[in-house]
C-alpha cells in the first residue's frame, strides 16, 4: 500500500471539544494509525497541558476542560478557529456541534464526520433537555446535521444501524468500528486465577449504564449468600445520580461491595477491567445503544473476561455464536443476577467464555481490520494529494 513520504507527509487534523486527548477510539486507534502510515497528524482536543506538545507522533493542540455543558457548546466557533490555523488537506469532526463551525472555517478542504453514536436518539433521552421541547430538539438537529452531512467528503460509522441512517443523507458512508486496538500492552490482561471476585464497568457512568439494576443484582445475590463486588470507574452523569446510586446500594446493604475508582485514564480503566473476574454491558435498550456496539463489551473479550449482555439483537449478532458470557434482559434485575450466580459458581465455564471472546477479538474484532479501513478512505479522499506528494519527494 502506497502511504505518504515522511519527507513532505500530508497534513491530518482531528477535532474534538468534549473528547479527551487520550480518547481511545480519536487518539488510540484512529491518530495513532495514521502517525504510523506516514501521515503528518494533529488532534485538537481537551487536555491538562496549556500549550501543545507532541505524543506518540500526534501533535496534541490542548483545549481546557468545560467547565459546563453551555461552556463547550459556546466555544464551538473558537475549536474550529483553531483547527483552521493548522491548514490541514484533510479534516476529520468528531463530534456532531462541531461540524458545521469546521466546514464552515476550512473552506474546501474535503470534511470527514465520525459519528461515535446515534445523536438523534440521544437528544430524546437527554435529562437536561425538557421532555416536551425534546422531540422539537430532535427535528431541529435532524435538518440541522443533514444540511451540514452533504458537504462532508465522507461520513464515518461505528456500526450498521447508524450507517444505514447517513447513507440516506450521504452517498459515502464507511462502517469503522470501535473494536479493541491488541497492539496496545493494556490487553494482556491478568490470569484468571489472579483475578478478583469482582464484575466492573469502567466508563461514562449514567442512568442507560443500567447501574441501578446492577446494585439491585448485587443485592439479591447478598440475600442468596453470594459475594461479589461491584467495581465502577468514571464520570457521573451528575452529583445528583451519584447520589441516587449510593443510597440505593445502602438501601440493598450492598455499600461495601460497590467501589468507586474515580475517572481514570484509558489504561487505567482497563487495568482495573482486568482484575476483574466479570465484565458488564447490561446497557438499557435506548435508541442509541440498540444502534450501536458497545466498546466496552469488545474490551473485556480481549482480556478474556465472560461478559453478562443486554439481549439486543445487535450486540447477540457479534458474539453469540463464540459463547462470551450470558445475555440477559437488562431491565430485570434477578436475570443479572443468575447470570452473575452462575459465573461465580461454575468458574471453569466462565474462563472458556472468556478465552472464546479473547479468540472472538484475535479472530475477528480488532482494531487491525478496522485500521485497514480508515487508511484505504484516507488515500481516496487525498489521492490527488497523495499524487502530489510523491513527485515533490
Amino acid at each position: 500500500m502506497t502511504q505518504p513520504s515522511h519527507k513532505n507527509p500530508i497534513k491530518v487534523c482531528h477535532v474534538c471539544s468534549g473528547h479527551t486527548s487520550d480518547d481511545s477510539r480519536v487518539f488510540h486507534k484512529e491518530c495513532r494509525s495514521l502517525a504510523q502510515a506516514g501521515y503528518e497528524v494533529h488532534l485538537v482536543a481537551t487536555d491538562k497541558n496549556p500549550t501543545s506538545y507532541q505524543s506518540g507522533k500526534v501533535t496534541i493542540h490542548p483545549l481546557p476542560f468545560p467547565k459546563s455543558r453551555f461552556e463547550r457548546l459556546s466555544r464551538r466557533w473558537k475549536v474550529a478557529d483553531i483547527a483552521a490555523r493548522v491548514s490541514a488537506d484533510l479534516y476529520h469532526v468528531h463530534e456532531p456541534d462541531l461540524l458545521s463551525p469546521v466546514l464552515n472555517r476550512v473552506g474546501d478542504k474535503p470534511v470527514i464526520y465520525d459519528v461515535h453514536e446515534s445523536y438523534l436518539d440521544l437528544l430524546g433521552h437527554r435529562s437536561w433537555i425538557p421532555a416536551p421541547v425534546r422531540p422539537l430538539a430532535q427535528a431541529l438537529w435532524q435538518r440541522s446535521e443533514a444540511k451540514s452531512v452533504r458537504k462532508c467528503r465522507a461520513i464515518v460509522a461505528v456500526a450498521e444501524p447508524i450507517a444505514e441512517r447517513y447513507s440516506k443523507l450521504h452517498e459515502r458512508v464507511e462502517i469503522i468500528r470501535n473494536f479493541p486496538d491488541l497492539s496496545r500492552d493494556e490487553f494482556n490482561g491478568v490470569p484468571p486465577h489472579d483475578r478478583e471476585p469482582a464484575c466492573v464497568l469502567a466508563g461514562t457512568l449514567n442512568a442507560d449504564r443500567n447501574l441501578a439494576n446492577m446494585v439491585l443484582a448485587i443485592g439479591l445475590l447478598r440475600r442468596r449468600n453470594v459475594s461479589i463486588a461491584l467495581w465502577l470507574a468514571g464520570g457521573w452523569d451528575s452529583p445528583e445520580y451519584e447520589r441516587a446510586i449510593q443510597k440505593l446500594a445502602a438501601e440493598e446493604g450492598v455499600s461495601d461491595q460497590v467501589r468507586y475508582s474515580g475517572i481514570l485514564s484509558h489504561k487505567d480503566a482497563v487495568a482495573l477491567e482486568s482484575r476483574a473476574s466479570i465484565g458488564m454491558a447490561t446497557v438499557l435498550p435506548t435508541g442509541n445503544f440498540l444502534k450501536t456496539l458497545l466498546i466496552k463489551l469488545f474490551e473485556c473479550m480481549a482480556l478474556g473476561l465472560p461478559v453478562i449482555y443486554s439481549n439486543f439483537p445487535l450486540f447477540q449478532q457479534y458474539v453469540r455464536e463464540y459463547g462470551v458470557g450470558v445475555a440477559v434482559d437488562p431491565e430485570k434485575p434477578e436475570q443479572i443476577a443468575d447470570a452473575l450466580e452462575y459465573l461465580v459458581k461454575n468458574p471453569q465455564i466462565a474462563q472458556q467464555m472468556g478465552k472464546m471472546g479473547k479468540r472472538a477479538v484475535m479472530e475477528r474484532y480488532n482494531w487491525d481490520h478496522e485500521g485497514t479501513r480508515l487508511l484505504a478512505l484516507y488515500r481516496d479522499i487525498l489521492g490527488p494529494r497523495l499524487s502530489e506528494v510523491r513527485k515533490s519527494a
